[in-house]
């Protein structure tokens, strides 16, 4: 293929709702696919079963993205680290965060006796940066950036992944900006500004406002992408009272971007 990308990066979403669940739709992670391994943002309940239903070898998994600690966003990480245990890993697996919560999450690693456990695989740290579009991990032509969003008193990151290869990007852009859970917000604009795809927290819908703090409508969702200047919006974390009316939160959404609108389906491949 032109510019050197022999395989498009593929995400597939491993879980699309708000805080708590339905019977149709798990609490909202994603895993990014490329060729050199894969990214898990965010870590729901039975991460392992998940992967594996959406085709991903658990053990490909080079790094965690824990984008804030609610606990729909981070309560399966141990779960995964154990069964990555299990399962006969040997290479490091290293977990991305906020800086205020790495003490945290290596806590809660502790509880299940998973920290710095002897004869372990290396778990290793790297705190998020402050600033949009700060460097977060490579995982082969997967390039990850970082950005704050806007979870009111709950520090959070929204993340950027582009496809890079031999050093350059594509002939056109090959990025998504995920935007977790988030009040529409201008670091989030800029963040996903030259993004092909735009993930963003649609909790409810605007006949709601105010139901919730710090999120989004999906008519707010559809501004973001609007002023990002995206190809393609996908509705994500819509909360399970919502879940008989999507089409109608992705119309909402129609009325701010003139793009492609979707709801998050999951375990479908999603290119870009």
């Amino acid at each position: 293929m032109p510019g050197g990308l022999a395989r498009v990066m593929d995400f597939t979403f491993l879980g699309t709702s708000g805080s708590i669940p339905s019977l149709a739709r798990d609490t909202t992670s994603l895993v990014f696919a490329g060729d050199a391994g894969a990214i898990l943002v965010d870590c729901g309940g039975s991460p392992v079963r998940k992967l594996r239903r959406a085709g991903v070898d658990p053990l490909s998994i080079h790094h965690v993205v824990v984008t804030h600690l609610h606990p729909d966003h981070s309560y399966g990480l141990p779960a995964l680290v154990h069964n990555l245990r299990q399962l006969g890993r040997h290479a490091p697996l290293g977990i991305l965060c906020r800086p205020e919560h790495v003490e945290a999450l290596q806590t809660l690693l502790g509880v299940f006796g998973l920290w710095q456990r002897r004869g372990m695989y290396p778990i290793e740290f790297t705190a998020a940066g402050p600033m949009i579009g700060a460097p977060g991990l490579v995982c082969g032509p997967l390039t990850l950036t970082t950005g704050p969003n806007d979870h009111g008193q709950m520090p959070n990151l929204a993340v950027r992944i582009d496809v890079v290869a031999n050093g350059a990007p594509g002939p056109r852009p090959r990025a998504v900006v995920y935007s977790s859970d988030t009040a529409p917000c201008g670091s989030v604009v800029e963040l996903a500004r030259g993004a092909d795809t735009l993930i963003h927290d649609a909790t409810y819908p605007e006949r709601d406002r105010g139901r919730f703090d710090a999120h989004s409508t999906a008519a707010e969702a559809g501004g973001v992408a609007h002023k990002a200047g995206v190809r393609r919006l996908i509705l994500a974390h819509v909360e399970a009272d919502y879940h008989g009316e999507l089409d109608a939160m992705a119309s909402e959404a129609r009325q701010r971007f003139s793009g492609i609108v979707e709801v998050a389906h999951e375990f479908e491949r999603y290119s870009v």
